[in-house]
């Protein structure tokens, strides 16, 4: 079945900033509603999932994507990019999670996370086991290496967006692959095998790490699916959301 959807804002306001958001919720969908959160990777606004979340949200999920703070240039939501990091977004990310798991309409314990690139990356390292599942595309488990021995001692302009010493102070202590070693939900992880920003390796041994996973391998596709690819991996997807919904 595929329901209507109707798409309207719903930023969540903190006392220190604001997260802009966008929710998107299938009509006459009876019950409380299993959430899908979507976030996005470096330097990409919301609007760039907005393809994912209308398609989730007509299988019977509610869906949410949002900006994070300071996380594009075209950020709708407060803060700046020299204060963005990676333990800056997945403090962003909780916040949304909290606030989509506190709605009325929401299914608490079926809360899934999908998340692109460097969203992908903090959506991992964000999952505790109240979340369902997760949806990955390309996650940039590369950030750390690629980021070791790089300091910023002011700003710079990193793939279009200026960035602070802070970028660097917030990447993740330690080993991220011991990190999510743990989560016990299904996971999924969708990679171009001809990816030249996050090699396909970070995704094979991501896969290998978590307890429950696998990898749709996309031959020929790189850093941001095609038109088809994409449409093939959100097709995947809602396949996967409508099995864990019949189960529910």
């Amino acid at each position: 079945m595929r329901y209507k959807v109707s798409v309207s804002e719903m930023p969540v306001v903190l006392p220190d900033r604001t997260i802009y958001g966008k929710a998107f919720f299938p009509e006459g969908k009876a019950g409380r509603l299993p959430a899908v959160i979507l976030s996005h990777g470096y330097n990409s606004p919301h609007e760039d999932l907005a393809d994912a979340a209308y398609a989730f949200a007509e299988t019977g999920a509610f869906a949410y994507c949002y900006d994070f703070c300071g996380g594009s240039v075209r950020s709708r939501s407060s803060g700046s990019s020299l204060d963005m990091s990676v333990m800056s977004e997945i403090s962003d990310l909780k916040e949304v999670i909290s606030y989509v798991r506190k709605l009325d309409t929401i299914d608490g314990e079926n809360i899934f996370l999908y998340g692109e690139s460097q969203g992908g990356f903090v959506s991992a390292l964000t999952a505790d086991e109240s979340i369902k599942g997760l949806f990955l595309l390309y996650p940039a488990f590369c950030i750390p290496d690629n980021w070791k021995d790089r300091r910023i001692t002011d700003s710079i302009i990193f793939m279009g967006m200026r960035l602070s010493r802070k970028f660097c102070d917030g990447l993740p202590d330690g080993d991220v692959y011991d990190r999510i070693k743990d989560y016990g939900g299904r996971v999924f992880i969708f990679h171009g095998d001809a990816d030249s920003i996050v090699d396909i390796s970070y995704s094979e041994k991501a896969v290998r790490s978590f307890k429950n996973a696998s990898l749709d391998v996309f031959p020929g596709e790189g850093h941001g699916f095609s038109n088809g690819a994409r449409k093939k991996m959100i097709g995947i997807i809602c396949g996967e959301l409508e099995k864990i919904f019949c189960q529910r």
